[in-house]
């Protein structure tokens, strides 16, 4: 899926809806897990690290061809895709990463992967660093980011989202 030049906007995924658990994908055999939302186990022992201290979260996002939101409602009759669903996302998610002190430091459209699983392809990358824990905790328990939230949901196949500690690139 090539991404449009119109969804590389800033904050174009401050993405992390702490709304639900994994997904998985319909074949377990032959597919591997898709991960859209949050794991509760996996958010409990963030809270667990340095709360005080920079933090980059590594977010990784492969978009639906169809965004998937539920029947009858006006973003169902839209017909967007994934993308679509996700610039929406974006639109809304934006200026509140950015009132609660988060600002992308990275975007970048992957071309192709030359050391990892094949079937794991990627539609955006980016990193988005936040200042400590509790930015990051006050953009997604923001009650204007959660009124927005579904559309990322809707949008999204399969994501990651790491979070990391800045350092210096090795000498």
């Amino acid at each position: 899926m090539k991404l449009t030049t119109k969804f590389a906007v800033p904050f174009v995924a401050v993405a992390f809806a702490f709304s639900a658990a994994v997904s998985a994908a319909e074949d377990h055999q032959t597919m591997p897990s898709t991960y859209v939302n949050s794991d509760a186990k996996a958010y409990a022992a963030m809270q667990k690290l340095p709360a005080d201290q920079p933090l980059h979260m590594l977010n990784m996002i492969r978009f639906k061809d169809k965004a998937s939101y539920e029947k009858g409602s006006e973003f169902a009759a839209k017909g967007w895709t994934g993308e679509q669903a996700y610039t929406e996302y974006s639109r809304h998610s934006g200026p509140i990463a950015t009132r609660t002190g988060g600002k992308v430091v990275y975007f970048g459209m992957p071309q192709l992967t030359l050391i990892g699983p094949e079937h794991e392809k990627w539609d955006a990358i980016f990193i988005v660093s936040y200042p400590n824990l509790a930015s990051f905790l006050a953009l997604v328990g923001d009650p204007e980011y959660k009124k927005h939230a579904f559309h990322r949901s809707a949008a999204v196949a399969d994501s990651r989202l790491v979070r990391m500690a800045p350092a210096p690139a090795p000498k």
